[in-house]
């Protein structure tokens, strides 16, 4: 009873860390016009209107797995519409090798300071 416990309380400790926990080391970025020497990887659903990006793959984060094998060696800059999105596909990102140097949140103002190109 008490190891069914534990792997229970283990299985969703993993699933809340996945999806809600902020990545660390991954920075906001606020002046999207900062972003045009990477890629940038839009993961919002094809359907999605608000703010289209226009020079961003479109890549539903459902669709990751398939897609993700064009930016290797790339850096990247993901775009999302909420943070669990990004969450999930920085993660996923960074697990695959792909260095993803920033984010942004559509629709949310970034309160942070500008990305420093290097």
């Amino acid at each position: 009873m008490v190891i069914s416990v534990a792997l229970l309380s283990m299985i969703v400790s993993i699933y809340v860390y996945n999806r809600y926990v902020p990545v660390l080391g991954v920075p906001c970025v606020k002046d999207l016009e900062s972003t045009l020497a990477v890629k940038t990887i839009d993961v919002r659903d094809y359907n999605y209107v608000d703010e289209p990006v226009q020079a961003a793959f479109n890549i539903p984060v459902a669709y990751l797995q398939r897609n993700y094998q064009q930016f290797q060696g790339d850096k990247v800059v993901v775009f999302a519409s909420s943070h669990m999105e990004k969450n999930i596909s920085v993660r996923y990102l960074k697990k695959k090798g792909i260095e993803v140097i920033g984010y942004r949140v559509i629709g949310n103002s970034c309160k942070c300071p500008k990305l420093k190109m290097v």
